[in-house]
């Protein structure tokens, strides 16, 4: 069986045959067309954009609320959140706080939650059981809420 040919030596060779034969030339390249300044449009269409937002105003979907599943510490007014009290996620922070705590402009000073797993605190190495509270803390990651350094911004 002979060997294949090659890609761009059988695009050549196809090319060389086409120049021979005079049967299928080879497509036209098409002329480039000169560009006319889109200004005007872009400008159009920023109008239309800002009369469509004035006439119908942007509205925020509504917050996702649920029932909690786990126990934790509301970041938004430092009290407890138990299983079943209605949380939703703060829209600046990112974490389940009270429905009622949703607007609040400044956090509690720590999050604290149950923990889920099992592992061990980077602090004081003892273990991590199920249920022990637990807080985040900047550079050691999840440990016991006794061992937590009091530090500004440690959430």
């Amino acid at each position: 069986m002979a060997k294949p040919i090659p890609i761009n030596r059988r695009w050549q060779e196809n090319q060389r045959l086409r120049e021979n034969n005079g049967a299928n030339p080879a497509p036209a390249q098409p002329e480039p067309v000169a560009q006319a300044p889109r200004r005007g449009y872009q400008e159009a269409l920023r109008q239309l954009m800002q009369a469509t937002e004035r006439l119908v105003p942007r509205r925020e979907p509504p917050p996702r609320i649920i029932p909690a599943r786990y126990r934790e510490t509301c970041t938004g007014c430092g009290a407890p959140i138990n299983p079943g009290d209605p949380i939703t996620r703060h829209p600046r922070w990112g974490y389940w706080v009270h429905v009622g705590c949703r607007d609040r402009q400044q956090r509690a000073a720590r999050r604290v939650i149950e923990a889920r797993y099992q592992g061990f605190c980077r602090a004081c190495a003892r273990p991590i059981r199920l249920g022990q509270l637990i807080t985040p803390q900047r550079g050691y990651g999840w440990v016991h809420l006794e061992c937590a350094h009091d530090e500004p911004g440690s959430l």
